[in-house]
C-alpha cells in the first residue's frame, strides 16, 4: 500500500444500530474500489471486516475492524463498530479517533436505540457527520418517512439530502448526485442525465443547497445576496464548511448490501471533510 500524504486521508467511524448496514457498506466500498474481487455476505460470514470465528457463526460485528480503503489517490480508513450495546466500548474508541462518522440507519426500522446512543457518542467527540439511509431497496423503504423520522428523533439537527431516489423499493437502481446535478446508476459509475420526473425536484434542491453554502460562508454569501450565481466550486466550498462546523448532517442513500450507494458516498467523504 502507499503512503500518503496527511491531505489524503481520511479515518471514519461506521456507527448505528445492530443489522443496520455496517459492515455491508464497509464490504461494498472494498468491492467497488477493487479491493476484493467478490463481494461477501454478513449471513455467509464472508465479509473482510467480520474475520473472527466468532462474528461469522453469530452474523455480527463484535469488535472494530479497520478497512483500509483506497480511491482517487486518497486512503479512506473505515472504521466498522459493532452495533450491540454490549460492545459500547468499540464504539467509543473508535469515534475518539475519527475525522467523522457515518451513521447507518435502516430506511424501513428507522432510528432505533443503537442509533441514538451511537449518535449521543459521536456528540460526546464534536465529530462531523454523515446519515446513510440503508436497505434502500427493502419493501416499505420510503425516503420521506425516512427523513421525518429523522427530524423526529434529532429535532435539533438540521439534516439536508445530498442525494434523490430513483426508483422506489425494490425498483430502487440508482441516487440523483445533488452537487453533480447528474443520475448515478448501480454502484455509482454509470453517470446519466437527471430523469425528467425528477428534474423539477432535484432543482429545487440544488437551490436549498446553495442557500446552505451560501449561509456558511461569508464571501459566498455576499455573493449570493449580490444575486451572482455560485460556481459548483463554490457550492462545494460553503457545504464542507457547513458539514465541519457540524451545520448540517448530510443524507446519503444505499441498497441493502450497498452495492448502490458506495462510490458517491466515497466521494463525498473526499469532499466534504
Amino acid at each position: 500500500m502507499k503512503e500518503y500524504a496527511t491531505d489524503k486521508l481520511r479515518n471514519v467511524a461506521l456507527i448505528g444500530h445492530q443489522g443496520s448496514g455496517k459492515t455491508s457498506l464497509a464490504e461494498a466500498m472494498l468491492f467497488d474500489t477493487g479491493a476484493i474481487t467478490r463481494l461477501g455476505n454478513v449471513q455467509d460470514g464472508t465479509t473482510v471486516s467480520d474475520y473472527d470465528e466468532e462474528e461469522k457463526s453469530r452474523g455480527l460485528s463484535i469488535s472494530t475492524s479497520v478497512i483500509p480503503v483506497e480511491f482517487r489517490e486518497h486512503k479512506i480508513n473505515v472504521l466498522d463498530t459493532p452495533g450491540y450495546t454490549d460492545f459500547a466500548g468499540e464504539v467509543i474508541g473508535a469515534v475518539r479517533v475519527s475525522d467523522a462518522a457515518l451513521v447507518l440507519v435502516d430506511a424501513v426500522a428507522g432510528v432505533e436505540v443503537g442509533t441514538e446512543l451511537a449518535w449521543g457518542y459521536a456528540d460526546d467527540y464534536n465529530l462531523p457527520r454523515f446519515v446513510v439511509l440503508s436497505k434502500m431497496d427493502r419493501e416499505n423503504a420510503r425516503f420521506e418517512a425516512a427523513m421525518e423520522n429523522l427530524r423526529s428523533a434529532f429535532p435539533d439537527v438540521k439534516f439536508v439530502p445530498f442525494q434523490l431516489q430513483i426508483g422506489a423499493q425494490q425498483e430502487f437502481k440508482g441516487v440523483v448526485d445533488l452537487i453533480a446535478m447528474k443520475a448515478r446508476l448501480g454502484k455509482g459509475d454509470q453517470v446519466e442525465d437527471i430523469p425528467p420526473d425528477l428534474k423539477e425536484t432535484a432543482d429545487e434542491a440544488r437551490f436549498q443547497l446553495m442557500e446552505i453554502a451560501a449561509e456558511n460562508d461569508e464571501a459566498l454569501l455576499e455573493k449570493y445576496f449580490n444575486d451572482e450565481e455560485l460556481t459548483d466550486e463554490e457550492v462545494r466550498q460553503g457545504l464542507k464548511a457547513a458539514v465541519v462546523n457540524r451545520a448540517i448532517v448530510p443524507v446519503f442513500m444505499t441498497a441493502a448490501t450497498a452495492d448502490i450507494g458506495a462510490i458517491p458516498l466515497l466521494e463525498a467523504i473526499m469532499e466534504f471533510l
